[in-house]
């Protein structure tokens, strides 16, 4: 047996063991008697807490450094039932412990009796940073919660085998189903099998993968971002964002359409315009019609009405033809108007038709110029010729409520184009009250100013070459003198485009130009010139020397059969001298249009 002595020194060395163990502990460790007292604390317990140790070892109850009132009364009671010998009592909690400084801090502590003395032993750890790191988290992840609540958008997860775990808020109301054990081609796209899009073997693999695809169900177009959701380094789900930009996409489809559009308006325009002069049957290259032609293509463009100015004979009718076969329009039919031709009482009659029995003689249905127009264009020549009645149910028309037949009940709607077309100004039969004033503004949206031909004079030879091209039937010809086109280009042509095309009609059959007082076969002056001052007083010198000397030599020729010989023995001057004079002047054979011989 081991002497007293030997068991005194046994005590002494466990004691030490049990000191060095309280002492170097890696937690806050105190002992705590029955009246609450810190007898014993470890230098990590005095670091903790901040205070020194004469200031907590048998002087400081531990109930001075619980930070909360319901953290300590959960401890008070706590420390009665361990000495009851309670072994429901926890061993193991949080509190918050206030340091000297007054500082906060998160603690976990294990609590128990030392056996035998009444005593008990606890042991605290500081975990607020980690307290805090899941506070964060939890602050994080309530943020990341609420923008994907808020998110106007689909975000779900599924598993690889396409179930889904999580529906945002926007998505559920959408969907207007439980998650239940589905799979998210059933809840988001009401498929009955996978997308056609899904990316689920490549997410799996580690890839995020962004695409735009158009859904197989509804046809609308979206955007989405499939990524991987990570445990333990792998995937476990699938997380997918997706987008509806069906607005965007279909802006992008219409913008192609606009393209293609521009495309096939410049492939009309250039076989249109391939001769340079020449734009769906109207001639002319000088700035004004240019202009004219960007107009065309401009009102080709879009539905809304047109009106044409111009003086009688410009073309308007040409224009009106080539704005609607340059439309979208041009499959369906054009109904040319000419309002001032049709009587006053026949008008409505005419424009919206009549129903059997409207009155006496109306045997059957009889369509308008709106019934045979349809969907095509309506042009109404004249306009200015319209009553003021017509107007008014015109009007209804340009509106969109439609029209009703005479002696008919029912509205019939139309989607006809009108254009219009005016040698007056409807400014002026707005103030003379002929026109109604909101009728001028529903029919004067897109106007077209026409000009005159005196105002595009350069345009007359391609006009020239056009006409003797459309009437020459089967007749060859010259191209005409250079003088002969200078007397075209001098003349004021009031009736414009139709009185040039009347009076070439009339030189190609009658050989007659004598609006211009140009000598023909039949007609020739005094070669002395009595009556050159009687045709114009205002003829500059040089135009009336040429004008007596074309005459005189016209004359000559005539006297000696058109022998060049004899006309230039007869007039003093060479062969040679002759012909060039004649070539000059543009005296030809007005029978056989060419220039005689010897």
């Amino acid at each position: 047996m081991a002497t007293i002595k030997e068991r005194l020194e046994a005590l002494q060395h466990n004691e030490k063991h049990y000191r060095s163990i309280f002492k170097n502990t890696g937690t806050g460790t105190i002992i705590v008697e029955k009246d609450m007292i810190i007898s014993r604390a470890n230098d990590e317990f005095l670091r903790m807490t901040g205070y020194e140790r004469p200031e907590v070892e048998g002087r400081m109850k531990w109930t001075e450094i619980v930070a909360f009132p319901e953290d300590l009364g959960k401890m008070k009671i706590y420390h009665l039932q361990r000495r009851q010998s309670s072994e429901k009592t926890p061993k193991n909690y949080e509190f918050t412990l206030v340091d000297k400084q007054g500082n906060m801090k998160a603690i976990t502590a294990r609590v128990d009796v030392i056996p035998g003395t009444g005593r008990s032993v606890g042991s605290f750890r500081d975990i607020t940073p980690m307290v805090q790191a899941q506070l964060s988290l939890r602050e994080n992840e309530a943020t990341l919660r609420g923008v994907l609540e808020a998110f106007e958008g689909f975000i779900y997860t599924c598993s690889k085998n396409h179930r889904v775990s999580y529906l945002n808020k926007y998505l559920k109301n959408i969907a207007g189903q439980t998650i239940g054990n589905r799979p998210c081609h059933e809840i988001v796209f009401k498929l009955a099998a996978p997308c056609d899009w899904c990316p689920m073997e490549e997410v799996f693999r580690g890839k995020t993968r962004r695409q735009e695809f158009q859904c197989q169900g509804t046809g609308r177009w979206f955007y989405a971002v499939s990524s991987p959701i990570f445990d333990a380094g792998r995937v476990i789900k699938m997380q997918t964002l997706l987008l509806d930009i069906h607005e965007r996409k279909q802006a992008e489809v219409d913008m192609k359409a606009r393209e293609l559009s521009l495309h096939q308006e410049n492939i009309k325009l250039r076989a249109a315009i391939k001769d340079r002069y020449k734009f769906c049957g109207i001639v002319g290259r000088s700035r004004p019609m240019q202009k004219i032609y960007e107009l065309i293509l401009r009102a080709s463009k879009t539905d809304a009405n047109v009106i044409i100015y111009g003086e009688s004979g410009t073309g308007k009718e040409l224009v009106a033809r080539a704005i609607h076969d340059m439309s979208d329009r041009s499959n369906e039919k054009f109904v040319p108007v000419h309002c001032g031709a049709i009587p006053p009482n026949l008008l409505e009659s005419e424009f919206f038709g009549v129903k059997k029995g409207a009155f006496t003689g109306a045997n059957r249905d009889n369509p308008g110029f709106l019934d045979h127009a349809g969907k095509g264009t309506l042009f109404l020549d004249e306009l200015g010729e319209i009553d003021l009645n017509l107007q008014v149910k015109l009007l209804r028309v340009l509106e969109g409520s439609g029209y009703t037949p005479v002696g008919g009940r029912q509205t019939k709607e139309t989607r006809v184009r009108i254009i219009a077309a005016t040698n007056r100004d409807l400014h002026d039969l707005v103030k003379e009250g002929r026109i109604r004033e909101d009728f001028f503004y529903r029919i004067h949206i897109l106007p077209v100013y026409l000009p005159p031909l005196r105002e595009r004079k350069e345009d007359i030879p391609l006009l020239v070459d056009h006409f003797f091209e459309k009437h020459k039937a089967g007749k060859s010809r010259l191209p005409l003198p250079g003088i002969l086109i200078e007397e075209l280009q001098t003349h004021d042509w009031p009736g414009n485009v139709r009185e040039l095309e009347n009076a070439l009609h009339r030189l190609v059959n009658l050989d007659d130009l004598e609006f211009l007082s140009i000598p023909t076969m039949a007609h020739h002056d005094d070669p002395r010139g009595g009556s050159l001052s009687a045709d114009d007083p205002e003829l500059s010198l040089g135009k009336a020397v040429n004008r007596f000397e074309k005459k005189y030599i016209t004359r000559i020729l005539d006297h000696h059969q058109w022998n060049r010989r004899d006309t230039a023995k007869a007039l003093s001057v060479g062969r040679k001298t002759l012909y060039l004079k004649m070539k000059a002047l543009g005296i030809v054979d007005m029978v056989n249009r060419r220039p005689r011989g010897q």
